[in-house]
């Protein structure tokens, strides 16, 4: 079945915590038998692609909040967020201590996209949107895998540092990490700050996460840090 352009309702008012936040479709895909899944990237033209052609069906998914703070609203992430994430990501300085550490190409954020799509509807959590009060995106945060357990993380804006905003996510999330850990045994939660950036450094220790020594994460020398008590 080849991919019908959808356009987006009018937007909705935001409804809360744990509540859809502003309406914007999306595409969803799913397999006509067997458990839904995403595709593994998004196509070039919109839509998500079909790697097995006739195999997918059409279905919708929308905006949903994740969690609050007093300034910010982290959100799962839709399609149309392409043209920010890759912006965000095209940053020398922002992108200094991320990933592989340089600027990325729109087609390397589309990557990251789709698979912040998949790992949302595969787990439940991943890197998530966060936009300030009118909805304006401020960067991304949330969690990745790490073996069994969770690693946070988080990129913001470089127009938007020294306020406070990486702390006031940090602590957010270390928050829902703690409701959000009924595995048996519980998942650790990981974090890795480059050695030199002490910045970083000091908003994994306002969150509560402790120094526990130091390895090479992403070619780099980085401090390792763990919220204690965890298992």
């Amino acid at each position: 079945m080849r991919l019908g352009r959808q356009f987006p309702p009018r937007l909705g008012k935001q409804s809360g915590e744990g509540r859809d936040c502003r309406r914007f479709p999306a595409v969803l895909i799913s397999r006509q038998r067997g458990p839904q899944r995403l595709p593994s990237a998004l196509s070039r033209r919109g839509g998500l692609r079909n790697r097995s052609p006739g195999r997918w069906i059409i279905g919708r998914v929308q905006r949903r909040t994740v969690l609050s703070t007093q300034r910010l609203t982290l959100t799962t992430w839709i399609e149309e967020d392409l043209g920010e994430l890759a912006l965000l990501h095209s940053d020398p300085e922002t992108m200094r201590y991320v990933r592989l550490g340089r600027p990325e190409s729109r087609e390397e954020s589309r990557d990251l996209l789709a698979s912040y799509l998949r790992e949302q509807a595969d787990r439940g959590w991943t890197k998530w949107r966060v936009a300030d009060q009118r909805g304006r995106l401020v960067g991304r945060a949330g969690f990745g895998g790490h073996g069994r357990d969770r690693e946070l993380g988080y990129t913001i804006r470089r127009d938007m540092w020294g306020q406070g905003v990486a702390s006031e996510i940090a602590q957010a999330l270390v928050r829902w990490h703690r409701e959000h850990n009924g595995t048996a045994p519980r998942m650790r939660l990981l974090a890795y700050a480059a050695l030199e950036n002490l910045p970083s450094r000091r908003v994994l220790e306002k969150a509560d996460l402790v120094f526990t020594g130091h390895a090479e994460h992403n070619g780099m020398n980085c401090a390792i840090y763990e919220l204690p008590g965890e298992p």
